[in-house]
C-alpha cells in the first residue's frame, strides 16, 4: 500500500506541475507558435475547466472501479495530452493538450483521499491529506526554476516530451502499485 500511495503522491506532484508550467513556457510558445497571451490564458483555463468538469465522473469512477484504474487511466490520458503539447504547431493544439492534461490530473488527489478514508483511521485523515497537499506543492517548484533550466538545456519540446514520458511511467506505476481498498458495504 505504501508504494501505491507514493505513486499517487508523485502523480499529485505532476498535477501541481502541470497547473503551473504554462507560465514558464509562455515566452517560447509566443515566439515558436505565435501564441498570444490570450491563447495561452485560454489554454490554461481549459486545464482548470477540464479538471473541474471531471470531478463528478471521477467520484463515480472511484466508487465503481476504484482508485487504481481511475487514476491510472486518467494519467495515460494526461500523458497523451503532454505528447500533444510537445508536438503542438498551433495554439489550438495547446488548448486541446491542456484539456487532456487536465483530465489526466483530475483524479489523483481524490484517489489518494479515497484510499485514506477507507484504509486509515479518521484520526489521521487530516494529517495524510495535509501531507499530500504539502508534498504536492513541490510540483509548483518544479514548474519554476527546474523547468526553466530544462527548457534552456533541452528545448521546450524535448522537456515536454520528457514530461509526457514521466506522466506515462507514473500512470503505469499507479496501475501496478496502487491497491484498491475494500468496497464499502451497500446501503
Amino acid at each position: 500500500m505504501r508504494a501505491g500511495i507514493a505513486a499517487l503522491l508523485f502523480a499529485y506532484v505532476l498535477s501541481q506541475f502541470y497547473r503551473a508550467f504554462l507560465a514558464v513556457l509562455t515566452p517560447v510558445l509566443e515566439s515558436d507558435l505565435g501564441a498570444s497571451k490570450a491563447d495561452l490564458a485560454a489554454a490554461s483555463g481549459a486545464w482548470f475547466l477540464a479538471f473541474a468538469l471531471m470531478q463528478i465522473p471521477v467520484g463515480e469512477a472511484l466508487d465503481r472501479i476504484g482508485p487504481r484504474r481511475t487514476a491510472a487511466a486518467a494519467l495515460l490520458v494526461g500523458a497523451i495530452g503532454a505528447g500533444v503539447f510537445a508536438a503542438a504547431t498551433t495554439p489550438a493544439m495547446l488548448t486541446l493538450s491542456m484539456v487532456l492534461i487536465g483530465i489526466g490530473c483530475s483524479p489523483v488527489l481524490m484517489a489518494s483521499y479515497f484510499i485514506f478514508a477507507r484504509q486509515f483511521s479518521p484520526a489521521v485523515f487530516g494529517t495524510l491529506a495535509g501531507a499530500t497537499i504539502g508534498v504536492g506543492s513541490l510540483g509548483n517548484i518544479g514548474a519554476s526554476l527546474p523547468l526553466t533550466m530544462a527548457v534552456e538545456a533541452f528545448g521546450w519540446r524535448g522537456t515536454v516530451w520528457a514530461m509526457a514520458g514521466v506522466t506515462l511511467a507514473t500512470g503505469l506505476l499507479v496501475a501496478a502499485l496502487v491497491r484498491d481498498p475494500a468496497r464499502a458495504p451497500k446501503g
